[in-house]
Parts: C-alpha cells; structure tokens; sequence
C-alpha cells in the first residue's frame, strides 16, 4: 500500500507541475504581441538607362527584352555582308541627368569566328541613316574589348542606335560563334 501512496503523490506532483506549466506557458503566451512586415522590392525601370528594340526586321526574330538584359538575339547570316542598322537603342529615360557608360566583351567563343572577317557591335548617337555620328566601335570576336567613356545626355528618351555590322568570308562551314557583352553606366546616387 505504501507503493500506491507513493506513486499517486508523484502523480499527483506531476500534474500539479504539469498544470503550473500550462498557466505559465498561457500567461507568457498572452505577454507577446506580434507585428509583421509585408513588403516586396523591385529595380527601378524609369530611371537610367534602358535597352529597346529597334526597328521591325533590323534584328532577328525572337529577340527579346526581360529587364535589363536582350535575349535571343540570335544572327544567322548568308556567305554577304550584312549590317543590322536599327537593331538595339539605349534610351535614356532622365530628363535632367546625362550618363556615363560603357560597352564590354564579357565572352567570346565557339569554333566559328575565323568564318567572319568583322563582327562587330557600333554605337551612334542618333540614327545611322540619318544625322548619327558613330561613337564606338566593339570587335565581338575579341573577348577583352571594351569602348571609351561614353556620354547619353539628357533627356528622358534620349536615344542611341547599335547596329551590327557582320561580314562572313566568302565560304562558311556554319560554325556557331557565341558573345556576351555588359553595359555599365554611371548613375547619381
């Protein structure tokens, strides 16, 4: 009988500790308040420099353009020279701020770049077919190229025209060359 008494005292301790620990456990729980943040971010696309498309036709079909960055622009050039005058444009989208950039190789490679005489990227501060000045000139096939200081003045839609200029030799075997090039400009803070 002594073993039962012993045993239901603990027991009963236990569930005296037990209950101790639910009301501790409520009234700390009801101590707390809580407060949350809900929020999101996203890069600025009104401001700075932007990429466009230029003309229909003047680059290859399925070009795109996903934030800062032109996918798919993908040539595929017959045995003639051929210049993609009005492909890209970079707009300056601030009416009182003027920005420095400029354009590097990042990569260049593939087994096909003897297959061209020149692959390059031009830059001209208004349209070529009409009153633009060729700013830069950036070899593709040279993956250390890079242009000079360049400055977009400003003027939200201020816009410069690349026009890409590929000449193939006379007979190409369709090995495929691949480019990455980045665009870095200077921005008030």
């Amino acid at each position: 009988m002594n073993a039962i008494k012993i045993r239901s005292r603990k027991a009963l301790k236990f569930l005296g500790l037990l209950i101790s620990a639910m009301v501790i456990a409520a009234v700390s729980a009801s101590m707390y308040n809580y407060m949350y943040i809900q929020g999101s971010g996203v890069a600025s696309t009104t401001k700075g420099l932007k990429w466009e498309l230029g003309a229909a036709g003047q680059y290859p079909s399925g070009t795109t353009i996903d934030g800062f960055t032109v996918k798919n622009l993908n040539f595929s050039v017959a045995a003639s020279p051929i210049n993609y005058t009005n492909c890209l444009h970079i707009v300056n989208q601030d009416a009182t701020e003027s920005h420095v950039f400029n354009l590097r190789v990042m990569k260049s490679y593939g087994t096909g770049w003897s297959e061209f005489t020149e692959f390059n990227l031009v830059v001209f501060n208004g349209d070529p077919e009409g009153a633009g000045v060729q700013q830069a000139v950036l070899d593709l096939s040279n993956s250390t190229d890079v242009t000079a200081d360049m400055t977009i003045p400003a003027g939200a839609g201020t816009t410069w025209y690349i026009l890409f200029e590929i000449v193939p030799i006379s007979s190409p075997t369709g090995a495929q060359v691949f480019f990455e090039i980045e665009l870095t400009y200077e921005s008030a803070a």
